[in-house]
């Protein structure tokens, strides 16, 4: 029987695999990991193959020629997790499968590439950056731009491997890098995200959220969070440049598609894009606030299947905007807590007794808080009032 190869590697039910359509006479065989197995659809599924990483490329290739070997080439390769982008493309290209190649995958996952990219338009400003393959090449960087400069992993994700150097007394960390590393200009300005679905024409549908806090502080004693906009100009500025952006990274070609942007009010400035849905509670926030599956629709762009999950975002949304107008947040922290009362717009929290491990340096925190209100200034002050809640907690325990 002809199958959809599909790499696996979330624990909890972001993807929705038993309501989503499959070519007609498939299965699914999927390589997943050992946490990540129990999330794996329970009617449709041929096989799962555990690796211990979903990291290890040599190892996801090795487990796709295994399974080639016994059951012929796949049909399709999925996979809607941004770690598993680069190796899902690999695998197509090997076995000649239809779907998205590694020359395309990498504009949304070089983040080198990215930059050259997005600086083909002129509505969203670029940071300078630059490779950084040598001592020499992060100083020309430094002596134009100054310092601090940030220095991150080109294929990284959520965040992980990110830091600043803050004077050359910083530059020894550069030869201690394990992968490709380039390193950029800093900016400081509060950082936007922008979720939806682009069809290769325009935006379909759209959100714009602020963080609260920065990814890249995410840690033990920094709490993450984010706040939807509130609807009006502001919103709409932001959706026009973004769509002018989505025209140059793909033309004709359909994606959903998560950004980050810097936000100086009248400018807003490239941080990065990925063609796939947005991390955190991001997936979840859209399927339960807005009645749009997100992960839904990547499934059908990858697929082919169907178009249900997009006719029923068409009939959700007015002029790229959910037509639903309740507004979204969250907030996730590493470490275990439990929200205090008082929090109105609260509407789900992650059980504190869960007895199971996620890799993922998101759906791994301890503390997940999801909000939804009409007003927004209420998710701003329950935001707020969570973070001074787990200060307070986290300064009890020190």
């Amino acid at each position: 029987m002809k199958y959809v190869l599909c790499l696996h590697r979330w624990v909890g039910s972001q993807a929705l695999y038993d309501r989503y359509e499959l070519p007609a006479g498939m299965q699914i065989r999927a390589i997943c990991t050992p946490e990540s197995c129990a999330s794996l659809p329970s009617e449709r599924l041929a096989s799962s193959s555990v690796l211990v990483s979903l990291d290890d490329a040599e190892a996801v290739m090795a487990e796709a020629e295994r399974l080639v070997e016994q059951h012929g080439v796949p049909a399709l390769v999925v996979a809607l997790n941004e770690g598993d982008l680069l190796n899902a493309a690999s695998i197509r290209e090997r076995w000649q499968v239809p779907g998205d190649l590694v020359a395309w995958t990498e504009r949304f996952r070089d983040k080198l590439t990215m930059l050259e990219v997005a600086g083909r338009q002129s509505s969203i400003g670029v940071l300078p950056a630059s490779p950084a393959d040598s001592r020499e090449a992060v100083e020309r960087l430094a002596a134009e731009h100054g310092y601090p400069l940030v220095l991150k992993p080109r294929y990284g994700t959520a965040s992980r491997g990110v830091k600043f150097l803050r004077g050359p007394r910083d530059l020894d960390q550069i030869g201690q890098a394990t992968e490709p590393m380039m390193v950029q200009a800093c900016c400081a300005a509060p950082i936007l995200h922008v979720d939806g679905w682009w069809d290769g024409q325009r935006i379909v549908v759209v959100t714009a959220s602020r963080y609260v806090n920065s990814c890249a502080d995410f840690g033990p004693d920094s709490p993450l969070g984010s706040i939807e906009l509130e609807e009006g100009d502001d919103e709409r500025r932001i959706a026009g440049r973004v769509e002018q952006l989505l025209a140059v990274f793909a033309p004709e070609r359909e994606i959903v598609f998560h950004l980050e942007l810097f936000d100086l009010d009248d400018k807003l400035l490239f941080l990065e894009i990925g063609a796939r849905v947005g991390g955190a509670e991001i997936p979840f926030l859209w399927r339960e606030v807005r009645d749009i599956d997100l992960l839904g629709i990547a499934w059908e762009i990858q697929t082919g299947a169907s178009t249900r999950y997009r006719d029923l975002a068409r009939s959700l949304s007015k002029e790229g905007r959910p037509l639903h107008r309740e507004r979204g947040a969250w907030v996730i922290a590493r470490r275990n807590s439990s929200p205090r009362e008082g929090l109105g717009t609260l509407y789900w929290a992650q059980p504190q007794n869960l007895d199971r491990f996620a890799s993922g340096v998101y759906e791994g925190a301890g503390t997940r808080l999801r909000l939804r209100s009409f007003d927004r200034p209420a998710l701003v002050r329950d935001v707020g009032k969570i973070f001074e809640q787990l200060s307070e907690a986290w300064g009890a325990q020190s």
